[in-house]
């Protein structure tokens, strides 16, 4: 069912011609689909175009509130090329794309978030509380006192732009600059709001909710778009930009998608073989270690790394392993590790008990 066009412009229906005008300015320029990325900000555009195409036309909004959009008569819902009608209402004169000027839009606000990197595989929501420039609540970012409306600029017409012509030797030259008297935006306030002094903006505290995606890097940054500040008179609201910061971790390292960590063995594990535990960023798995394994060598959990930024599988864990060398035997251990050495063949001469080397090196040459 179609929404009622005075919703769609939010406004009452017994409002004025003004007032139309000024609620289409201000949401075609917040909506126009080359400064807004928001879903639905197209449609969004048109259904705004269509509504003041309709009220801001005398007789067709007095048929519309008498009969709605069933209203008979030529021209009535007709098609509207929407872009000639916002060039048409800002102005086609005017400075910037579109007729309304660069400077009409409002200042990025950045701010930074810090997360750990459990909120990397999960994603993480984050409140964020933001000082911006926010449209006067009292005044409605009109700029007018309550019970009053700015008027329509006299020296420019609400065009918020005059023109100049001077002969020159090369013929009439015009140029067009922002009205002196309206500064640019087409309407004069004789009655400005106390709370706001006519400008249409306050500072306020807004908490708004970031929606951080898994798969998010240290240094990459979020924008949002619409949640930076207002600029004063009306126009497009800034971003607000978020730069996301990752907490190193005490056990893994990020490379890309995948996670590395060190691991450290024994020499009996390595020589032996051995099944461990260890952790990752889902809990725990079982690895296990091969026979024979050196100093180096790597072990891979797939599916217990990290989500690429825009979905898909997750990358692996590797661990690395190292092989650690006693240093703290005893005498035991010792003869132990030296009856192994001579078994294998080997000939080593350790620099401390030679005597203990010497007596087993006899016993395996059959010498008493």
């Amino acid at each position: 069912m179609p929404r009622d066009y005075y919703q769609v412009l939010g406004i009452s229906r017994d409002c004025t011609q003004q007032e139309i005008k000024q609620a289409y300015r201000r949401l075609a320029r917040r909506y126009h689909p080359d400064v807004c990325n928001e879903d639905g900000a197209e449609e969004r555009f048109k259904e705004i175009g269509t509504a003041y195409a309709v009220l801001s036309d005398p007789e067709k909004r007095r048929r519309y509130d008498m009969y709605g959009e069933d209203a008979a008569g030529p021209g009535f819902g007709a098609p509207v090329d929407l872009f000639d009608l916002f060039n048409h209402v800002f102005g086609g004169g005017m400075g910037g794309p579109f007729g309304f000027q660069a400077e009409a839009r409002g200042a990025d606000l950045h701010y930074e978030v810090t997360i750990d990197l459990q909120a990397v595989v999960e994603g993480f929501e984050a409140e964020v509380e933001v000082s911006r420039q926010a449209e006067c609540e009292t005044c409605g970012g009109s700029g007018a006192a309550p019970g009053s409306s700015p008027v329509t600029c006299a020296r420019c017409g609400g065009r918020g732009m005059i023109t100049q012509q001077r002969s020159t030797l090369l013929g009439v030259m015009a140029t067009t600059s922002p009205c002196p008297d309206c500064h640019g935006r087409g309407t004069r306030v004789d009655d400005p709001c106390a709370d706001c002094g006519g400008q249409g903006v306050t500072r306020a505290r807004q908490r708004v909710l970031v929606s951080i995606p898994p798969g998010i890097q240290d240094g990459q940054r979020l924008r949002m778009a619409g949640h930076g500040d207002v600029p004063a008179g009306g126009g497009i609201p800034g971003d607000l930009i978020i730069g996301v910061r990752v907490e190193p971790h005490p056990l893994f390292t990020r490379r890309e998608r995948d996670l590395h960590m060190s691991l450290d063995i024994s020499f009996s594990q390595a020589a032996l073989g051995d099944r461990v535990t260890v952790p990752t960023i889902d809990g725990e798995a079982e690895i296990t270690i091969r026979p024979g394994t050196q100093s180096g060598d790597t072990i891979n959990l797939p599916g217990h790394g990290l989500p690429p930024l825009r979905g898909g599988r997750r990358g692996r864990q590797i661990v690395g392993l190292r092989v650690v060398t006693p240093r703290d035997l005893d005498d035991e251990q010792r003869r132990l590790l030296m009856e192994l050495a001579l078994s294998r063949g080997e000939k080593i001469d350790p620099p401390e008990h030679e005597g203990l080397f010497q007596r087993i090196r006899n016993v395996f040459s059959g010498d008493s």
